[in-house]
């Protein structure tokens, strides 16, 4: 027989310390996601831009670098943080710095991703008009184009914010004090 009398014992500890991270506990899904979904997607869009821009020297790295971190697991993102960045900086990154860089960095290429379609999505007559009514390159982005590109980019945002939120860092591994 399943006892659900565990979970209701322990909702507060669930809710205010996992999943908010309100207390003694290191984790907390939003207090980790919420950063990580704005700077990702501020970075997300550069690289959208950047993946279009006919510049090779500005389109190639970009394309890269969706490419490389679109095909790494996050682990292994987290896993590089953790263990050659603070080689890199000699000095050491806090966890919560490590795991929102990893975050930030990894989701920052799914965004530009995701940028880049809903750019791409917008009707070629509306960009003809912006330039018709005698906007530069980046009013007609700013304006014309990425405002309806956002309407179009809405559900696959949400679909990434939400597998971003049910991503968890690994913790580290207990202390040999506490094995005693």
């Amino acid at each position: 027989m399943l006892d659900l009398d565990v979970i209701w014992r322990n909702l507060p500890f669930l809710m205010l310390q996992g999943f908010l991270g309100i207390g003694n506990f290191v984790g907390g899904t939003l207090r980790l996601a919420i950063p990580s979904i704005i700077l990702g997607f501020l970075l997300g869009i550069f690289i959208g831009i950047a993946r279009l821009a006919p510049q090779w020297w500005i389109r190639v790295p970009a394309t890269v670098y969706v490419e490389f971190f679109r095909g790494v697991p996050l682990v292994m993102v987290i896993f590089w943080m953790w263990f050659i960045m603070p080689i890199v900086l000699k000095t050491s990154i806090p966890e919560f710095g490590v795991a929102l860089t990893a975050f930030v960095v990894f989701e920052a290429a799914y965004l530009g991703e995701i940028v880049r379609a809903g750019i791409q999505s917008v009707a070629r007559g509306q960009v003809e008009a912006g330039t018709a009514l005698g906007l530069s390159g980046s009013q007609g982005m700013r304006y014309v184009i990425l405002p309806q590109a956002l309407k179009n980019m809405i559900p696959s945002l949400v679909t990434q914010f939400i597998v971003l939120c049910s991503s968890r860092t690994p913790r580290s591994p207990p202390s040999s004090a506490s094995w005693t």
